[in-house]
């Protein structure tokens, strides 16, 4: 920005903008144009005063995110599934294949109480999981 002329015009200018009188209009046109010369001003930091503050902008914490565990509300409808499941498998659950004859299921665990079931068959092992579906909107 260029510097601002001493002229009657610009006094008048200052004078209606910053709601002041004639000498601290030119008291404001001097200031501006000794920041904008780059001159020291009596507003400026001392260099002890600089060299705090830029040792304060080093120490500044900064705000780290912090991740927010939102709790579920627990589906009672889903829990109780589970649970009935769990104990069918291991408690009602018979099957005769051809080849094998009955078989029964072992080990049964619950290893989410709202979606998944671990069992065993024959030896192997089997994971069986629970999905709700969304509601289709309309």
């Amino acid at each position: 920005m260029a510097k601002i002329t001493l002229t009657e015009k610009n006094i008048a200018d200052y004078m209606k903008r910053n709601k002041c009188n004639r000498e601290e209009a030119i008291e404001l046109i001097n200031y501006d144009n000794a920041i904008e010369g780059g001159e020291e001003t009596e507003y400026d930091l001392s260099p002890e005063q600089v060299k705090v503050v830029q040792e304060m902008n080093r120490k500044i914490d900064h705000a780290k995110p912090t991740t927010i565990k939102r709790e579920r509300k627990p589906n009672e409808l889903k829990e109780a599934l589970v649970a009935a499941l769990a104990d069918f498998l291991e408690n009602t659950c018979e099957f005769e294949m051809k080849d094998n004859g009955v078989i029964y299921c072992g080990d049964v665990e619950i290893t989410n109480k709202n979606r998944m079931i671990h069992f065993t068959c024959k030896d192997k092992e089997f994971d069986l999981q629970l999905i709700e579906k969304r509601a289709k909107k309309s």
